[in-house]
């Protein structure tokens, strides 16, 4: 099965080829042990050599355990032992030249020719198979992440390995990058990764590759390492909506709300009730001949009150972090106080908003109740 559920037709082609090719194997294997008569044997074997291909094909597939982190998600499908990689070209490419290779030195009998078919044979065997060792004997840490990260962005993680290896990034997703460096002792690898969507994560997945000696075949494995820290992905910044204000919870008859008379002034106007004393501007009133107060850019010590309950499905609730994160970052950069109320898997958490970085990391680790 893919990562969606469906199913892979990539899969199922492959071992239709594994079954075609062990069929015509054996239609092969019988034409030279009984005779060119026997080749409906050889069907028949190439028959079941294609069901059990396909069967064990599928069997492999669904041993595949899921991912032991809570940052990761549960539907990602980790093939955590040693597999070949794209393998169909270089396993074809090679048994075409064996085959021709073969043909030449039965038509030509000449020894050495025999000699370098065997020479040949050794190399390819040799650069099929032996990737899989450094692959699945490699060793990996991640020594360095971020505290702090955004969806959609790439983030630069750091990576310690025990030989040339290709890493890759599967969750989050990145580009390949090939460790060089010799064949003994650890290197630091830098690999960037680009998180989908907000969460905290507690580890990665990447992918460990390797081609050595001859670079014929890939053999890979995916590797679940911890992150040295909690890395908070904060949500993207989405359409703000309807912009948030304060709004005032006294019940019956309140008095509205009035500036606070702290921040840079803004200009004067005419006294409204409930204007602090310290407010008043006693050269413009006199000139005016009413009493005038001062008004300063911050309009209001009144916190927006912002309760946010996500819905179950995960593509609304990130659309709905998406619209927060724009709505209290707006909020913020008015100076205007901010206090979220958010579920998290501890519970209900109600406190004001620091700042970016702050509210970045409470909708991380906000959940659906």
């Amino acid at each position: 099965m893919s990562r969606n559920g469906a199913p892979s037709r990539w899969r199922a082609l492959q071992a239709a080829l594994v079954g075609v090719a062990a069929g015509l194997v054996g239609v092969m294997v019988s034409r030279a042990l009984f005779g060119p008569e026997a080749a409906p044997l050889g069907i028949v074997i190439g028959a079941a050599a294609l069901a059990s291909s396909t069967v064990l094909s599928w069997q492999l597939h669904g041993r595949r355990r899921p991912a032991d982190s809570f940052g990761i998600p549960r539907t990602l499908r980790l093939r955590r032992r040693v597999h070949p990689v794209a393998w169909i070209g270089p396993v074809a490419g090679s048994i075409i030249t064996l085959v021709a290779w073969a043909a030449v030195a039965h038509s030509s009998g000449s020894g050495w020719v025999q000699a370098v078919g065997a020479l040949l044979g050794a190399f390819l065997l040799v650069g099929l198979v032996a990737p899989a060792w450094p692959a699945r004997r490699a060793r990996i840490a991640c020594t360095a992440a971020p505290f702090d990260g955004r969806a959609g962005q790439a983030l630069g993680l750091t990576f310690e390995v025990d030989r040339p290896v290709r890493l890759r990034g599967i969750f989050p997703g990145g580009r390949g990058h090939q460790a060089g460096g010799g064949q003994r002792g650890y290197r630091s690898v830098g690999l960037e990764v680009t998180p989908g969507r907000r969460g905290v994560l507690d580890a990665v997945v990447v992918e460990v590759a390797s081609s050595a000696p001859f670079g014929l075949l890939w053999w890979a494995r995916h590797v679940e390492l911890p992150l040295p820290h909690l890395l908070h992905v904060a949500p993207r910044t989405g359409d703000p909506g309807e912009r948030l204000t304060a709004a005032d919870a006294a019940p019956g008859e309140a008095a509205p709300r009035v500036p606070a008379g702290i921040g840079e002034p803004r200009g004067i106007r005419p006294y409204a009730a409930g204007d602090p004393r310290r407010t008043v501007h006693w050269p413009a009133t006199s000139h005016a001949g009413a009493l005038m107060v001062r008004e300063s850019e911050r309009p209001t010590d009144d916190p927006v009150f912002v309760e946010l309950v996500l819905p179950i499905d995960p593509a609304a609730a990130e659309a709905e972090t998406e619209r927060m994160m724009a709505a209290v970052s707006e909020c913020l950069g008015r100076r205007q106080p901010v206090v979220l109320a958010t579920r998290e898997t501890s519970g209900r958490v109600v406190r004001p908003v620091a700042d970016q970085v702050d509210l970045g990391r409470r909708l991380a680790r906000a959940v659906a109740p």
